[in-house]
């Protein structure tokens, strides 16, 4: 059994794994997304909360964290044009943007992914 990392969120103490990432996604909240960013130095914009909820409802139909392609190729289908590329996502999530935006989200990291 791992120890676990904790963050407090308001009133709430949530657990995290090895990784940083949320042990149980139902704990996610906008401020648990805000929280992490803040500590990668990340400012939220639109942008970013568009990608942020694509990826929970991906993980809430699919049980997995999407990897970028598919919240590409899936956002520019939901907005009806080319606006998301995966330049965009690693201009808005610097270098490791399927880790961060799964993070930020609250959901497992894809498979293969570091």
């Amino acid at each position: 059994m791992h120890a676990h990392n904790h963050i407090a969120i308001g009133v709430k103490t949530i657990a995290l794994d090895e990784d940083g990432f949320l042990v149980n996604p139902n704990d996610w909240s906008t401020q648990v997304a805000e929280y992490f960013s803040a500590a990668d130095g990340v400012l939220l914009t639109d942008a970013h909360w568009q990608v942020i909820q694509f990826a929970r409802d991906y993980y809430r139909t699919f049980g997995i964290g999407p990897m970028p392609k598919v919240i590409v190729k899936g956002l520019n289908r939901q907005l009806g044009c080319e606006q998301y590329s995966i330049k965009m996502l690693y201009s808005l999530f610097h270098e490791t943007p399927a880790r961060r935006i799964c993070k930020y989200a609250g959901t497992p990291q894809p498979a293969g992914c570091t």
